[in-house]
């Protein structure tokens, strides 16, 4: 699955939800949503596959650290819960939920196998008619947890190019701000609204802009305002450099070298030899769909397009 087919598909009441998910988190839960979309017969008992190395070649993230870090998140994932409205018995109510009820991480691997809750499940997978979804792509560049809540409440917006007035304090909750986490709105603004409209703006095919409301001089409400870039010069790019192709030398160099790391081990057969392994990723780099998820250890080996 190329990157540009990578859907993200959310019932609305989960892009309305109230949570607090790291980066890392939001990620590993995005790769597990597009993964979970393959799946027939989804239930808390799917495992669903997120691999590290697809994690750095989507995120564009140093491999050297990226194992321990998604290793530690994937512990922290299973403690986190989201609040999004609900009904109970026809009446509008507020339920709280775990995103996983279980995850394991195989090192040798590199892969965190998740176990989506059934709340989780029933938000991705058995939709309403309010839902959104947007690729995967657009929010790999953000470097800020904030970016990739603010983009998708905005994107649900797009058809009409405005979205609904938010009060400060929904809008903070639905970012997964605490009580004190810049409380004051000069550091509410600089340091979560502006860097993530920023990010927004450069990176993907929409741009913002938003606009205050106040009761006296106190700002109550704000409003964003979208656009569709005309051109999404970047996704094209994108596609056109995705696959590199090389030559033997290149193929028996890199090919043997990559055989010998330890993060690509999982990909040797029981009892395989390395001589064995090597072949299979000389074959797998001259394929433009498997050669994806080897792209950052080729680099990392020092290979040059």
């Amino acid at each position: 699955m190329t990157n540009t087919n990578k859907l993200v598909v959310k019932d609305n009441a989960l892009i309305d939800a109230s949570f607090n998910l790291s980066l890392i988190e939001q990620r590993i839960m995005l790769l597990a949503i597009v993964e979970a979309r393959e799946s027939n017969n989804l239930s808390p008992d799917t495992p669903i596959e997120v691999s590290v190395s697809d994690y750095i070649y989507q995120f564009k993230v140093d491999s050297n650290n990226a194992y321990a870090l998604l290793k530690d998140a994937s512990k922290t994932l299973k403690r986190r819960e989201f609040s999004y409205l609900d009904r109970y018995k026809g009446i509008e109510a507020l339920s709280t939920a775990n995103w996983v009820n279980k995850v394991t991480y195989v090192d040798k691997s590199g892969l965190i196998v998740l176990y989506l809750s059934h709340e989780v499940i029933s938000l991705i997978s058995k939709l309403s008619e309010q839902f959104t979804k947007y690729y995967i792509e657009q929010v790999s560049d953000f470097k800020s947890k904030y970016s990739i809540r603010l983009y998708e409440l905005i994107i649900k917006w797009l058809s009409v190019a405005k979205t609904e007035k938010y009060s400060i304090n929904d809008l903070r909750s639905k970012l997964g701000l605490g009580v004190e986490e810049y409380s004051t709105m000069s550091n509410f603004k600089s340091n979560v609204l502006d860097k993530a409209i920023s990010e927004i703006n450069k990176h993907t095919d929409i741009t913002v802009d938003y606009q205050q409301f106040k009761k006296g001089r106190v700002i109550t409400d704000i409003q964003f305002s979208i656009k569709s870039k005309a051109r999404p010069s970047k996704q094209t790019n994108t596609i056109k450099q995705s696959f590199y192709q090389m030559n033997d030398a290149q193929l028996n160099l890199f090919g043997n070298q990559l055989s010998r790391l330890h993060e690509l081990s999982h990909l040797a057969n029981q009892g395989e030899s390395y001589e064995e392994l090597a072949i299979k990723i000389k074959d797998m780099l001259r394929d433009p769909t498997q050669q994806k998820q080897l792209l950052p250890h080729l680099k990392n080996l020092g290979f040059k397009a």
